[in-house]
């Protein structure tokens, strides 16, 4: 379950997120729209599809695929944060697309749905947050059985994980969250780490597209688009 230091990043946060979002991505060095059509292109969206994004915060990735579909498209949008989920809904108003997008407080570890319901799962920027394995779990069950599984976060880099790694990043990881006080309870993993959880769930990989940042790659946080399905 999301932990409370975590929701209360994203009470305060609410406000400012989608500006901050953005702003996030240019410091990094990386155009946010241009990661935007990729995770399109990589959801590989049809008509018709009944999609759930989990850890959908103020709707931007909902409306995103709303637009790219035309409306054609059914999604439910959950998350654990009222003040994101009031922010969501404002957005999908203004959007127009309020009888395509429902938006419903719920959690990725708890998802309330029937098995094998949903053609499309996403997750963007939201799953280090969670349980991961669990969430994963979730994920699998409501996934129809030729469905797709896209998340969407940030990765640490291998060079995270030697020994100079593991006593600078937990240094860096409290500064950060001096600012971001939930991110000192993130769980940011490194692909490899990713692929070998994926195996050990009974997932397969079908694409990773990384955005390395682009000050210095080898140590800086990178955005990662993984897609996966059952086995």
């Amino acid at each position: 379950m999301i932990n409370e230091k975590i929701k209360e990043q994203y009470r305060v946060w609410a406000s400012t997120y989608d500006e901050d979002k953005v702003k996030l991505f240019k410091d990094s060095g990386i155009d946010y729209q241009e990661f935007m059509d990729s995770l399109i292109e990589v959801c590989g969206l049809k008509p018709g599809m009944n999609i759930l994004d989990v850890g959908a915060g103020t709707g931007l990735t909902s409306i995103a695929i709303a637009k790219a579909l035309v409306g054609n498209c059914k999604i439910l949008a959950i998350e654990p944060v009222d003040e994101m989920i009031e922010k969501a809904r404002v957005n999908i108003q203004k959007e127009g697309f309020n009888k395509i997008i429902n938006v419903e407080k719920a959690t990725a570890e708890n998802i309330p749905c029937g098995n094998e319901t949903y053609d499309l799962i996403i997750c963007t920027f939201a799953i280090r947050h969670m349980d991961i394995e669990k969430a994963l779990k979730e994920f699998a069950r409501v996934l129809k059985p030729n469905g797709k599984i896209v998340i969407a976060d940030i990765a640490a880099p291998e060079k995270w994980r030697s020994l100079l790694g593991k006593i600078i990043m937990p240094i860096m990881q409290l500064m950060i969250s001096r600012k971001y006080k939930g991110e000192i309870k993130s769980k940011v993993l490194t692909t490899n780490e990713w692929k070998n959880l994926i195996e050990k769930l009974n997932l397969k990989i079908v694409q990773i597209v990384e955005f390395p940042g682009k000050r210095d790659p080898e140590w800086e946080l990178k955005r990662v688009i993984i897609s996966l399905q059952r086995k």
